[in-house]
């Protein structure tokens, strides 16, 4: 059975790949994908939530093997 902690910590480290993963899909939906590629702002605030996401991500999963 899990504790409390580790739950939460995999939640965490799960909310973090999914940001990780939707926001490099619409990074790299443009240019290999054949989608639309992004204004400049929107892909600059789209890496800044992939970038945050790969931190959320790293966080949680470290926290999760630790307990």
């Amino acid at each position: 059975m899990t504790s409390l902690p580790q739950l939460v910590a995999g939640i965490v480290g799960g909310v973090g790949l999914v940001l990780t993963l939707g926001a490099g899909y619409l990074v790299v939906r443009g240019p290999f994908l054949g989608g639309p590629t992004l204004a400049p702002r929107p892909l600059l605030a789209t890496l800044a939530v992939f970038i945050v996401g790969v931190a959320v991500f790293a966080w949680g999963i470290t926290q999760y093997a630790r307990l």
